[in-house]
This record gives C-alpha cells, sequence and structure tokens, in this order.
C-alpha cells in the first residue's frame, strides 16, 4: 500500500522545479505553502481536481512596513558592518558562518578594519574568509573542520590548518573552551513574531559557537529561509544586528557520468524499503534518486540537507513514517544546494535541522532501525581503511560526519555502512583501491566501521572478514587493468597466500549480462550470478555439505578435502575457458552458495563440457535444470555450439535432468559413464 493510501497517477514540477504527486480523483486537498504572493489555483475539469501550486522562488513574503517593524524593534542592536566589526579586538578568535551561509558582508568589513592577528574559524572554509586569508596573511589566519576546494595552493599550509575532528564532537569543544570563540559572526533569517532569529541552512555547529561566544554579530538577510528544529537565536542573545541582504551561496550540481551511475545502481540494492537514509555530500544523493524512485516509506536522517533529497520527499519516496524518533521529519544539520532547495525549507515543518552533536550522535542514529548510510570516498586500501577527500564527487577533505553516520548505521539494528567511490581518479588514472596509503595520507574511517565498499565494478563486503578475505573483495571491484598489479602487492604485504593469483575472470559486462533473480520451488528466492574470486570459502562449504555419493558423481573420485590449491583454481575461470555460475541465498551479509553450474569450452571452441553441484538440502527445487538452461542460453548467445556431459550411469537424476533438454540427445556408455552431447542446432523433433 501506497503510504498516501493510493498510487499516483501523475508526476508534475511545481514552480520551484521539485516533483509533485498528484492525485484524482480527489475530494479535498489541503495545500500547505511556506510564502509566495501568488495564489492557489484550482481548476475543475469533468469532476477531476487538478491543483497548480505556485510558490514564488524569491525572498518577497516580507513587506517593507514588516521589515520596518523589526528594525524598529531591534533599533538599539541595529549597526553598520563596520560599526560592528568596531567592536571586535586585536587577536579575536572569530566564528564565521561557513560555505554557503558565510557573512560575506561582514567578511569583507572585517577585511577592511585595522584589526591585527585574528583567527578566523569556518566548519567548512568559505570563498570570502579563504581569500581573506589568503591576501592578507599577517592579519588573519583561517581554521576549518573540512578542507574545501582549495585549487592551485600548497596542500601542507592548508593542512597546518585543519582541525581533525568528528562532527558531532565540534560543539563540545566550543562550549568547554578547548577551541575557544570570541566572536560569533552568523548570517540569521529575519525574526519571527516572537522576536526570534533563525540559523537558517546552517545550524551544524553555529548554535554552539554562538551560544559559547562573548559577543554575537548578526547579519540578517532576508534571502535567508527560516528552518524549523533547534535554529532560533532569542535576540538577547545576540549583541549587534547587521541588515545587510546577499546572495546565499549556492552548490551547482556536478557531471554525472556512466561510472557514478554504475555506482548509484549497486548502492540502490542495499537499500530497502523503510529505510532510513543519510547521504554524504552531494553527488551520490542525485545519482540515488533515479533508482529510489519506485521505494516507499523511506526516512531521512543526515548531515546534509539538498536538493535531491527535497526530490525524494515531493515524489512520495520518503515520508518518514517508520522512524523510531521524529517520525514525519526528516533531519538535518545544514543545507548545500540550490536557491531552490533553501526556498524549499523556508517555514517546512516536515524538515528539521539541529545542532551537530544532537543529529550527529551514533546513539541518536542507531535509534533508527534499518540505517543506511552512503558515503563517499577517495581511497579504500586493501585493508578497509578509508580516505576521504579530494577529488571525488565533491572537492572536500575532512572527516565531517560520515565517521559518525557509519558509527551509528553499525549500532543500528538491521544497519548497514556503506562507502562509493570510483575505481580509479579521474585526475590521473590511478587506482583509487591501494595496497597502502602514501605516508601523508589520513585515514579517516578505520578497518571496523566499514561493511560495504563498492565502485562501478560491484560491491565488496568486508563485516567480519579477515584482511585476507578484504584484499580479495576489494580486488574484485578495482578496475580490472589494476587487479593484477594489486594481487601483487597484497602477496607482497603478506595479505593474500603466496601462491594466489589472479585471473581475468568474467568481463563487468558479462556479470551484469549473467546476474539475475530466481524464485525456485517452494518460494525459494535465490540470486545467480558469475562466480567470483572471492567464493572460494562459500565452494568449499558447499564441497563439505555434500554427501560421500554426492562428491563421487561430481569428481568421478571419492574426494576427502578441497584445499586451497585447488580452490582457487576452480573458482577462476576466465571467459576464453567459458563460464561459472552460482546460485546463492539469504541475506547480504550471510550468503550461502547452494548450486553451482558451469561450461568449459573445449580446445575448438564448438562444444563445451557442462557440470553441476547442488547442495542435497535443496533438491527437488528445479536449480539444476535452470542451471542448465541458463548456461545454453547464454552459451548461445556467445557463439558455443552445443554441451557435452559426463555422468555416471547411476546418477538417475541427473540423467533425467538433461533428458528434459528440447534438442536431440546423443548417448554413449562405457565403464558405468554415461556420455552426452546435444547441439544447439539439433532439436527434437515435434
Amino acid at each position: 500500500m501506497h503510504p498516501h493510501g493510493e498510487r499516483p497517477i501523475m508526476n508534475e514540477k511545481n514552480s520551484l522545479g521539485f516533483s509533485v504527486i498528484s492525485r484524482r480523483p480527489a475530494p479535498l486537498q489541503v495545500i500547505l505553502f511556506p510564502f509566495g504572493k501568488k495564489p492557489l489555483t484550482l481548476l475543475q475539469e469533468n469532476n477531476t481536481l487538478e491543483t497548480k501550486l505556485i510558490i514564488s522562488a524569491k525572498q518577497e513574503h516580507r513587506s517593507d512596513s514588516k521589515m520596518d517593524h523589526w528594525k524598529n524593534r531591534f533599533a538599539s542592536k541595529l549597526v553598520s558592518p563596520e560599526e560592528a566589526v568596531a567592536h571586535m579586538k586585536n587577536g579575536d578568535r572569530v566564528y564565521l558562518g561557513s560555505f554557503c551561509s558565510e557573512p560575506k558582508v561582514m567578511i569583507r568589513a572585517l577585511g577592511a578594519s585595522s584589526l591585527l592577528d585574528v583567527e578566523m574559524i569556518q566548519f567548512l572554509n568559505g570563498k570570502e574568509a579563504e581569500s581573506l586569508a589568503k591576501t592578507d596573511p599577517r592579519r588573519f589566519s583561517l581554521k576549518t573542520f573540512f578542507v574545501g576546494r582549495r585549487t592551485g595552493e600548497p596542500s601542507r599550509q592548508y593542512e597546518a590548518d585543519y582541525v581533525p575532528l568528528f562532527h558531532s564532537q565540534i560543539p563540545d569543544f566550543f562550549r568547554r573552551r578547548r577551541i575557544p570563540i570570541d566572536v560569533a559572526v552568523v548570517q540569521v533569517s529575519e525574526p519571527d513574531r516572537f522576536g526570534r532569529f533563525s540559523l537558517g541552512i546552517s545550524v551544524d555547529i553555529s548554535l554552539a559557537a554562538v551560544q559559547s561566544a562573548r559577543m554575537v554579530i548578526a547579519q540578517v538577510n532576508s534571502g535567508m529561509p527560516r528552518t524549523m528544529g533547534d535554529t532560533f537565536i532569542p535576540a538577547e542573545r545576540i549583541s549587534y544586528l547587521v541588515a545587510a541582504d546577499e546572495e546565499l551561496s549556492e552548490l551547482p550540481e556536478e557531471p554525472f557520468g556512466i561510472r557514478e551511475k554504475a555506482i548509484s545502481r549497486y548502492c540502490s540494492e542495499l537499500i530497502e524499503d523503510g529505510s532510513v537514509l543519510q547521504f554524504g555530500f552531494a553527488g551520490i544523493s542525485r545519482g540515488l534518486m533515479d533508482f529510489l524512485m519506485e521505494h516507499r516509506n523511506m526516512g531521512l536522517h543526515t548531515e546534509v540537507f539538498s536538493d535531491p533529497l527535497a526530490d525524494l520527499i515531493e515524489a512520495g519516496v520518503i515520508d518518514n513514517s517508520t522512524k523510531t524518533m521524529y517520525r514525519g521529519k526528516s533531519l538535518a544539520t545544514c543545507c548545500i544546494g540550490t536557491r531552490k532547495v533553501y526556498d524549499y525549507v523556508n517555514d517546512n515543518s516536515l524538515v528539521e535541522f539541529y545542532p551537530s552533536d544532537v543529529c550527529l550522535n551514533p546513539r541518536f542514529i542507531a535509534s533508527n532501525d534499518n540505517m543506511i548510510a552512503v558515503n563517499l570516498a577517495l581511497q579504500v586500501d586493501l585493508r578497509g581503511q578509508i580516505r576521504q577527500g579530494s577529488p571525488t564527487w565533491t572537492a572536500f577533505e575532512g572527516s565531517g560526519g560520515d565517521h559518525d553516520f557509519m558509527r551509528g548505521a553499525g549500532l543500528s539494528k538491521e544497519g548497514r555502512s556503506i562507502v562509493c567511490l570510483r575505481s580509479t581518479s579521474d585526475r590521473n588514472g590511478r587506482s583509487n583501491i591501494v595496497a597502502s596509503f602514501g605516508t601523508r595520507a589520513a585515514a579517516m574511517m578505520n578497518r571496523g566501521d566499514t561493511n560495504y565498499i563498492i565502485t562501478e565494478y560491484g560491491i565488496a563486503y568486508l563485516g567480519g572478514k579477515s584482511v585476507r578475505e578484504r584484499s580479495l573483495a576489494l580486488i574484485e571491484i578495482a578496475h580490472p587493468d589494476q587487479r593484477e598489479g594489486l594481487m601483487k602487492e597484497a602477496r607482497e604485504l603478506g595479505y593474500a597466500y603466496a601462491d594466489q593469483f589472479y585471473y581475468h575472470m568474467a568481463s563487468p559486462e558479462l556479470r551484469i549480462r549473467v546476474r539475475t533473480n530466481h524464485v525456485f520451488k517452494g518460494g525459494l528466492n535465490a540470486q545467480v550470478r558469475a562466480i567470483k574470486m572471492t567464493d572460494e570459502p562459500m565452494i568449499k562449504d558447499l564441497f563439505y555439505h555434500l554427501s560421500e555419493s554426492s562428491v563421487y558423481f561430481r569428481y568421478f573420485t571419492p574426494r576427502k578435502s578441497m584445499p586451497h590449491e585447488n580452490l582457487q583454481r576452480y573458482v577462476s575461470v576466465t571467459e576464453e575457458e567459458g563460464l561459472s555460475i552460482v546460485v546463492t541465498v539469504g541475506p547480504r551479509e550471510n550468503r550461502k552458495i547452494i548450486g553451482e553450474a558451469r561450461y568449459l569450452l573445449q580446445p575448438d571452441k564448438q562444444l563445451a563440457d557442462v557440470a553441476f553441484m547442488v547442495d542435497e538440502e535443496f533438491h527437488g527445487r528445479g536449480i539444476a535444470t535452470f542451471s542448465l538452461n541458463y548456461l545454453i542460453e547464454i552459451a548461445k548467445e556467445r557463439g558455443v555450439k552445443g554441451f557435452t556431459a559426463e555422468v555416471l550411469a547411476s546418477n538417475i537424476p541427473m540423467i533425467k535432468v538433461f533428458a528434459k533438454v528440447p534438442y536431440v540427445l546423443h548417448k554413449k556408455m562405457s565403464q558405468g559413464v554415461t556420455s552426452l552431447v546435444f547441439r544447439f542446432d539439433e532439436m527434437k523433433p515435434t
């Protein structure tokens, strides 16, 4: 059942550009819009009610008289930018609103002053503050908790001013004055009727800075949305008000290519209906949107609210109906995006903003069941350590709240932590999956916090895996041209067996072609895919789960063991040799192989030998019959002319499986073994 009681039959765009779901017939629709002078238009036609919601994208929701009213009310605090700066002192530590809410008018006034030795502090460096520190470094320095978009500059200079703290920790450092704040300069909305000013799109660490500073200067911007949650500052806490309108900074959408689309598709496979979502900075949320539009009853508990998330809410994907706390509400600490999303969150009671020590507290995050944290990485080493930073989808470096969400998702019931990255760098083509980081590289997430790593080549599950198992899983999703080199380094580091080799197995295209889901007899849901190098432990389990007779039927010998040297060769079927497929069941975190089937090409490449292995617990489900037919389908596409098989004459069930094929079956008996041959161009007579 759709969360609104019926399926949408119409998907339109409102004037802000977000998708709006319309349903008909509808006897009554109540529509709330936060601001805008234009009226709601109702069109009645053929007993069908259609609604058009027109919301002004400009900040015209206050009349001039109301603007004058708040200025008159707080006239004693109202000063010019220059007058406000005049109250600062040499040597002050000045917190500045960050990035999209950077108070640019105030920063320019700060630069025009005669102040000396001012330390500016921002969560994420903004252009104005960065420019000031760069042009006048003797008077101004800039300390940040996140490094963003610094290009063409010596990286060491900026790394020295970066403070490595998790986002959730910073407010406490302000309040305890472990990082003292003398002056807080922030942008705020115009006050409500109670005289409270909203921090708008940047609550994060700004609220703690305001609460901790000895002096607070608020730049009142009519373009700053009034947001809901714990965003309000009483007038009594503000020392000086500066009325100055300016455009809020925007983060434009970045190019989204084939690789990002493939990563988003894999990521969406790990997200189920009813999950509560967190997305890292930009990028991935836009790509995922296309793959989540059919999902329902999703929740949102995230660090950054952005344009794609508003689209998912308006499309009915996110309704927060399954949350254990703040049901019906989307939670975030800040908003970064375009003017469109800033207008969306204005006076929107369905989206609430809270400081980072609240919203990003891992225990609070873990209170949501099925919490899914999706974040980006620059590099991953073969042990599963994560290095974040430039260049990813967005050019930022630092931990932010990603670590908090990864920990929270790990503590959540049925939660999952997911890290996405491109397999190679856009800049130099080098592998982003590396044997180890460089001497100056910093790991932002340790090995135990990472569950899933995704590249455009697939998904690696690392939870509960040894370093050897992690290394092999990560090599499998590295760029194909980099895998042999990574395997060599893994052997040298002792992460892989000394005799471990890497075979160029099924190509990405063939893997995509083979992957399918199938429901077998008895309602058994299974996934079918090409065999992988990391299937070695599961193939070993399957072998030891077979009875002695089944082992004899499969290998024609009473084989007692399956050592590593045999297993690694068994799972390494190159595309030139043929194809091996496996049938798996169970949750992703605990998958089990219950069947394996393969064909191996004969020297002339015309015919191929075919063989099967099915867990006896699952006999009678049609697994062998399906596997044979599926191999035939793929083999024909790849130019194979027919199959051959050697079956013990006593293996009656397998002979019956072959008897079902629609092709002429040629049989020969010799010493208790039945040789079977059938060509795909010889159909049985009807």
